[in-house]
């Protein structure tokens, strides 16, 4: 789904709007952007209560530090790495996430023309995925919610993470060895 120039142009305003105190803009960025932070967040959250919370402590946290943010960077990527400092710190005052269940997907998966064989078939392989990721080590979780959820290249999940790039690809290569043995063996 591309953004048009006009819609960039009006995301930018709203933002300028928002580093220079304005409360209604602040909204419309939260109603703009919460859909799909949600979406990154719940892939590495323990469950949707815990995802709901780290949004919103993301969006709190973002409120307070906007008036020192960067112009120039755009919101999204700075909003996940918010995100991800907030679940870093639940994971530090208590155990790590449980990276629960991505249930729910599965009708995305779903489409008119496949049979019951075929729709149960593709259930099965999602649920299996599902439960490879969830063994994979938080560190995987993240780049593969970074780049298969929010859609990020290596450079912004490297920025995002606070890591050099080698390492997210080094990351998201074993992420993606780990899940495809366990997929070919039966091992979920």
């Amino acid at each position: 789904m591309s953004v048009s120039r006009e819609q960039e142009r009006d995301e930018a305003e709203l933002d300028r709007r928002a580093r220079a105190g304005d409360p209604e803009a602040f909204d419309r960025l939260v109603e703009n952007h919460t859909p799909r932070l949600y979406r990154i967040v719940r892939r590495f959250a323990s469950d949707r209560g815990e995802a709901e919370a780290i949004v919103q402590e993301t969006w709190l946290r973002a409120w307070r530090a906007l008036p020192r943010s960067v112009d120039d960077r755009p919101l999204a990527p700075w909003l996940v790495r918010i995100a991800i400092n907030v679940a870093r710190d639940i994971w530090r005052k208590k155990r790590p996430l449980d990276f629960a269940d991505i249930g729910g997907d599965e009708e995305f998966l779903e489409d008119e023309g496949p049979g019951p064989e075929e729709r149960m078939s593709q259930k099965e392989a999602l649920e299996k995925l599902v439960r490879g990721v969830e063994r994979l080590r938080p560190e995987y979780r993240m780049v593969i919610a970074l780049r298969y959820e929010a859609g990020f290249s290596y450079q912004e999940m490297a920025s995002v993470l606070d890591l050099p790039i080698n390492t997210v690809r080094t990351h998201l290569h074993r992420a993606k060895s780990e899940l495809r043995h366990w997929l070919e063996t039966d091992d979920v």
